[in-house]
C-alpha cells in the first residue's frame, strides 16, 4: 500500500478552517472520533484513485475537504441543513432550495 496523499489528522486540522465547518461540529456535536474515520476514509480512497505521476496540489487538498466536509455532514444526518460551497472559496453554509 502506499503512503497516504495526506494524514487523516492533516485533513481534520485542515478543515477546520474552513469557514462554517467548527460551528457545524459545535452545533451538531460531532465527535472528534467520527471525524478521524470519515478522513480516513476520504484519504484512502484518494490515494488509492490518485495517479502516482501527478503531483498532489494545493486545489486537489482543497477537493479533499470539500469531500471530507461533505462526507461529515451526510453522515450526521443534516445535509438537508448545511451544505458545501465555493463563494468565491470553500465554506459550510445552511442549505436552501433555489
Amino acid at each position: 500500500m502506499k503512503p497516504y496523499l495526506v494524514n487523516p489528522e492533516t485533513l481534520v486540522f485542515n478543515s477546520k478552517t474552513i469557514k462554517g465547518f467548527s460551528d457545524f461540529i459545535r452545533e451538531y456535536k460531532i465527535h472528534q472520533i467520527d471525524l478521524l474515520i470519515a478522513a480516513h476514509n476520504v484519504v484512502s480512497h484518494w490515494t488509492e484513485d490518485f495517479p502516482d505521476d501527478q503531483g498532489f496540489g494545493s486545489s486537489d487538498m482543497t477537493y479533499m475537504i470539500k469531500e471530507f466536509i461533505d462526507e461529515v455532514i451526510s453522515q450526521s444526518n443534516n445535509h438537508m441543513c448545511k451544505k458545501t460551497i465555493f463563494n468565491p472559496s470553500l465554506s459550510v453554509v445552511n442549505y436552501s432550495v433555489g
